[in-house]
Parts: structure tokens; C-alpha cells; sequence
């Protein structure tokens, strides 16, 4: 207890000198957590994709003809995605789902209506993600055979349009087309893969494209693995649909390039690939990591010339310490207990700050690009900030504070306790 009193004591003797290391602390954590937690935010294991780690994604193709003519898109023909991706060993269940570009207008009969985002979805769609229903129930398979005009919309539109969220049974008008509203669900979060989606049609294959028929269309696949499957089982079989497919193609002199589909959600929210190319997740980690590393570094600096401030008015104590017989160790450990409480109340602070940070400020702060529009969109994070602040977060948080004062106490504390116990004691070295 008398230990933790002295260096108590010495933290309140320099309260210049340990306040502005708290505060180079508190900002090196803030930055540190804030991005961290930004990133979990595109990662979150929350409905309606409770399964996220088990969701893979088929969306684009890369193609040639051989005659130096070649293409890509992120839209599949419907016929090609069930070649690639039906019936795969490991695979607990398959949607198809028709991407749709631009905004459709939604509402009443003869009265204004709201753009919104559309998606066609299949029974398996609700299978596979779990929406929570306010008002009606999900698409049947025998209304997708039947293409019966259903759609299931989110309770923000179905108040903008209806004031209530139960209107399953209503009639709406789906670009100028009428639509039965099957089902009402949840407003899912902004930064999941399909958060900007208001409505969802019931899906219908559309006829082959005349450009490249056969090859590129608006078919996109959602896979959801069994329990304990490694997506890198399910890939190399998909890998194989493609060696096989070039085999057949090679006639026609055709060639389908593979790009490491299906995509892990990781690999989605990389950002580091398109459609003809590969994504690059070790790159991003690598990057992020030196993203990290370099914040670690400038408060560990800063750290470290005060630690050795406050020491060098500390030199004549060390110097009777070691006198009296205080050995090497106790002091270093010392001196490393001191800089691990300034870490920690630093580290405490920055967290809380982040915290506060992502509740009050993320929507001015943090967007998301609108493919559909090219625009950015702002971002609330106050919905979610506890489902990105977990214990993990904290240990490290914790962690980062422990690797500062790493970095910041070992070569101070060394040289304090090593200097000669006269030379201390006369304050020179």
C-alpha cells in the first residue's frame, strides 16, 4: 500500500508533466479506439446478420472472348449463377437475389411517393438473414414460382408512406407497377451490405442481355455455410466450376477469369478489389495494423521525454534509494508501475471519449457511400455503439496502454536506475 501511496505522491508532486502525459495518452487511445471501433462497425455480427461469418457473396463476373475483347460487372446471368454455385458440398443454404440499380419511387396510388432502393429476393433470401417481421410474414417459395407481385418493405418507409408500420395486405405502387406488401421488417443498420435497401420485390430471372448473353446479368448469390465450414473449402469448389466451365468454353474460345468467389464478409468490406480482380485483405490488414502501430508511437515518444523529465527531478531520490540498498529491479519496476497508472487514466479517458465520440458526433463524421445515388451518406452509430463496445474492446484498449508504457518507460527507467548512487545523490551524472 506504502508503494502505491509514493507513487501516488509523485504523480501529484508533477501534475504539469503527468497531465499533459495523461492527455498525449488520452488522444493516442481516442484516435486509436474511434478508428478501431469504426472498423468493427462495417463487421457487427448484429440482425439482420446475426450469421455474418457464415454469409458468402457471389456478385461479379470477369470475362474474354479471346479476340482481345473482355469484360466485367457485378451482375451475373442467372442460368451461369447456378453453374458457378448450386449444390456446393458445405453449403447449408442458396439465394438468389436480382440487384437492381437506381432508385424506384414507392407509395400510394395518385399521391407522391419516396425513392427508395430496391432488391428482388427469394424465399431463401429470409432464410438466410434474419429480419425481424413488424407486420406480415416473408416471401413463399410457391409465390416466387408464382411471381406474384409481392414486396416486403422497412417500417422508415412504410410510415413515410402509410403512417404505420401495419399495412401488410396494402396495396403499393412499386415504380408505377402494383405491388401487394407482404411484410413490414426492422430498418437494418446503415453500414451492413444491404442497409440502404427500402424494398424487396419478389425475384424474377430476367431474359439473357444480348451483350455477352449467357455471361453477365443481375444475378447475385448469397451462400450461408454450414456450422464449422471454412470458406476456403467452399471456394476451391467454385474454383473448380470455373476450370471446368473454361473447358467447356474453350471451344467457343471463351475464358472466365476466377477472382476468389464466393466473398467472406471481411473480404467485402476490404474495399481493395472489382470485379477483375482479386481482393487484397492481407494488404488492408497490414495497412491498418501500420495505422495502429503509428499512432502507438507518437505518445509513446511523448511519453517517454516526460518520463524522463520527471526522473531527472527524481535523480537525488534514486541515487539515497540505491544507497540504502534498492536494488536495479525494484526501482525499474518502479518507474514502470508509474507510467502504467499515467497509460491506464489515460487510456480510460481516450476510451470514454471515443465512446462519446461515436454516440453524439459519428454522423457528422462517419458516412457511407450511395452507390446508387454517388452520394455520401451520414451515419448513426448510437443504435449499434454497444454492440461495438465489448469486453474485447476494452482488453484492448487496456492492451494499447500496456505497449505504450513498453515503449515509453524501458530506456528511461534503465538509464534512472542505473546512474551511480554519489553521482545521483550530487544530481549529476
Amino acid at each position: 500500500m506504502n508503494y502505491i501511496k509514493q507513487i501516488l505522491y509523485e504523480l501529484k508532486n508533477q501534475k504539469m508533466m503527468t497531465w499533459v502525459s495523461i492527455s498525449g495518452t488520452a488522444l493516442a487511445i481516442f484516435l486509436i479506439m474511434a478508428i478501431f471501433m469504426a472498423d468493427r462497425l462495417k463487421e457487427l455480427d448484429i440482425a439482420p446478420m446475426s450469421e455474418r461469418d457464415r454469409i458468402l457473396t457471389g456478385q461479379s463476373i470477369d470475362f474474354s472472348d479471346g479476340e482481345g475483347s473482355s469484360a466485367s460487372g457485378m451482375g451475373i446471368d442467372f442460368e451461369l449463377a447456378k453453374k458457378l454455385y448450386t449444390d456446393l458440398d458445405g453449403v447449408e443454404r442458396i439465394s438468389f437475389v436480382k440487384i437492381i440499380w437506381g432508385r424506384w419511387g414507392a407509395g400510394i396510388r395518385n399521391e407522391a411517393s419516396v425513392a427508395s432502393e430496391v432488391m428482388g429476393v427469394d424465399d431463401e433470401f429470409w432464410k438466410i438473414y434474419d429480419y425481424k417481421f413488424l407486420s406480415g410474414s416473408p416471401f413463399e417459395k410457391e409465390e416466387i414460382e408464382s411471381a406474384l407481385k409481392l414486396v416486403v418493405i422497412t417500417q422508415s418507409l412504410a410510415r413515410s408512406i402509410f403512417n404505420e408500420t401495419d399495412v401488410a395486405g396494402r396495396e403499393i405502387y412499386i415504380d408505377d407497377a402494383p405491388y401487394t406488401v407482404k411484410g413490414v421488417v426492422e430498418d437494418q443498420f446503415t453500414l451492413l451490405p444491404d442497409g440502404g435497401i427500402g424494398v424487396f420485390i419478389t425475384f424474377t430471372p430476367e431474359a439473357k442481355s444480348n451483350y455477352y448473353a449467357g455471361v453477365f446479368g443481375n444475378t447475385n448469390v448469397r451462400l450461408l455455410l454450414k456450422k464449422g465450414i471454412d470458406p476456403k473449402y467452399v471456394k476451391k469448389q467454385v474454383a473448380k466450376r470455373y476450370e471446368d466451365l473454361n473447358r467447356i468454353s474453350e471451344k467457343e474460345n471463351k475464358k472466365f477469369f476466377y477472382h476468389e468467389q464466393p466473398y467472406t464478409s471481411e473480404e467485402l468490406n476490404s474495399g481493395t478489389f472489382g470485379s477483375n480482380n482479386n481482393p487484397r485483405v492481407r494488404a488492408k490488414r497490414i495497412e491498418r495494423g501500420l495505422y495502429y502501430t503509428f499512432l502507438l508511437l507518437l505518445p509513446a515518444i511523448n511519453l517517454s521525454s516526460m518520463t524522463r523529465s520527471r526522473l531527472r527531478h527524481r535523480i537525488s531520490e534514486i541515487g539515497v534509494r540505491r544507497a540504502f540498498g534498492a536494488k536495479k529491479r525494484n526501482i525499474i519496476g518502479q518507474i514502470f508501475i508509474e507510467n502504467f497508472i499515467i497509460s491506464l487514466l489515460g487510456g480510460l479517458i481516450g476510451l470514454g471519449f471515443s465512446v462519446l465520440f461515436l454516440l453524439f458526433m459519428s454522423e457528422y463524421f462517419i458516412t457511407n457511400v450511395d452507390i446508387m445515388s454517388d452520394s455520401m451518406v451520414r451515419v448513426d452509430v448510437a443504435p449499434v455503439i454497444w454492440n461495438i463496445f465489448d469486453w474485447a474492446t476494452f482488453f484492448i484498449a487496456i492492451g494499447a496502454c500496456f505497449v505504450l508504457n513498453l515503449l515509453s518507460a524501458t530506456i528511461p527507467s534503465w538509464r534512472a536506475a542505473s546512474v551511480e548512487p554519489a553521482n545521483a545523490i550530487a544530481k549529476t551524472r
